[in-house]
């Protein structure tokens, strides 16, 4: 990590940077095959969570390159504290031509578009943007949620009775520290919230409840949750998230209307990264491979509410299965999945953790810049090695349970 925050300009020294990544996947790796000793260690939570900061603080020199998101965290932010409305206005709008810089604007992605995050995510732009807007100051508000995520993480495992070591699966994961640390997505800021409200759910519902709802409205990913939820609080805490997610999501979706909208590309048109949606639409185009994606999805909301107890079990499977479904699943998007790896590491998602990097190019920067969309051939074996780990290790479970059979 130390050697990646040195390392300029990551997307223009692509080989360079999945090299290091690499290597860095590498000493990762180690670390999980050890964690049966390191349930031994004593203050073992500290040392995961020192580890943490470390390596989140080695990456900060970073400049994101890999993505522009950051800097249109910084532009919206000073949007709104000069009284314009992002919601309305995109990056090009002639009436915020006073605030073009050469540091920010020229950065910022998909700038013919308004933005599409919700309101919670424009407070927290407009706050920052009020402290300091620079990159540094809107890349440590990021690393500042994701540490919390690491603490309720340990103070998660400690309660259900398990050693925290299990948190390395996400704490010292490289793609979690490039994208959140390195890059600055600022996923972590309702992330953080999704495993408050999943680890308080039953002790402190109401808690519970408004966690959810500032989640939700910082990114829409934690709705996946609330299904689950709703069926283990009392009335008052789902009254409680109905009322504030209702509200906030319908003002959300009436600000962000209109054909400037970032939200109405992002639902209607745009795709990256994908697999089964790349085969759903060539069976059936476009709108048809979307309606066959959704329906799978909430088939699979309704097979966890019968099969698996817990919130969190199936809150876990049914983001995997949102992200495998989606048009788009860009690298910083598997946090989302590798947060409940504390829970129970999985092989094959850690391994598409490595594998994911591919989204970005082959060992060198593609002349297409970050326009760049992975070929379908190398998109398999981005998604084939992992799912190739999991047949595997199913077949040796399956193995192994017929050889402890007692023989009749």
């Amino acid at each position: 990590m130390a050697l990646l925050g040195r390392l300029p300009a990551w997307f223009r020294n692509l080989g360079t940077f999945q090299a290091l990544f690499a290597l860095a996947f590498a000493f990762f790796a180690l670390a999980l095959l050890r964690l049966r000793r390191y349930e031994r260690l004593p203050q073992v939570g500290l040392a995961v969570l020192a580890v943490a900061v470390a390596a989140r603080l080695a990456l900060l020199p970073a400049a994101p390159s890999l993505s522009g998101d950051l800097y249109r965290y910084v532009w919206e932010g000073r949007v709104i504290l000069h009284g314009g409305n992002p919601y309305r206005q995109s990056p090009d709008d002639p009436a915020l031509a006073p605030l073009v810089d050469r540091e920010i604007h020229p950065h910022i992605n998909h700038r013919d578009l308004a933005t599409i995050y919700p309101p919670l995510a424009e407070a927290g732009f407009a706050l920052v943007a009020w402290i300091s807007p620079t990159v540094t100051a809107f890349k440590l508000w990021a690393v500042l949620h994701d540490l919390a995520l690491v603490t309720v993480l340990l103070a998660w495992l400690r309660r259900l009775g398990s050693s925290p070591a299990p948190v390395i699966a996400y704490a010292w994961n490289p793609l979690v520290l490039v994208e959140y640390a390195g890059s600055g997505h600022n996923d972590p800021t309702a992330l953080l919230w999704l495993v408050v409200a999943l680890a308080l759910a039953r002790e402190r519902p109401l808690l519970s409840a408004l966690a959810l709802a500032a989640g939700a409205l910082t990114k829409l990913a934690p709705l996946v949750a609330l299904p689950f939820l709703m069926r283990e609080w009392p009335w008052r805490a789902r009254l409680t998230a109905a009322a504030l997610v209702g509200a906030g999501l319908a003002w959300f979706l009436w600000q962000a209307r209109g054909p400037s909208s970032g939200v109405h590309a992002f639902w209607s048109a745009w795709s990256n990264n994908e697999l089964v949606f790349h085969y759903l639409e060539r069976a059936g185009g476009l709108i048809v491979a979307r309606g066959v994606a959704l329906a799978l999805f909430l088939a699979l909301v309704v097979w966890a509410l019968v099969k698996r107890p817990s919130a969190a079990a199936a809150t876990r499977l049914c983001m995997r299965g949102a992200l495998l479904l989606s048009p788009v699943l860009h690298p910083w998007y598997l946090g989302w999945a590798l947060a409940f790896e504390p829970l129970s590491p999985s092989a094959p998602w850690l391994l598409l953790s490595l594998t994911a990097v591919l989204n970005y190019g082959v060992l060198a920067t593609p002349a297409e810049g970050r326009d760049f969309h992975l070929s379908l051939g190398w998109r398999w074996v981005e998604y084939g090695a992992p799912l190739l780990l999991a047949v595997l290790l199913a077949l040796q479970a399956r193995r192994d349970q017929e050889r402890l059979r007692p023989a009749r």
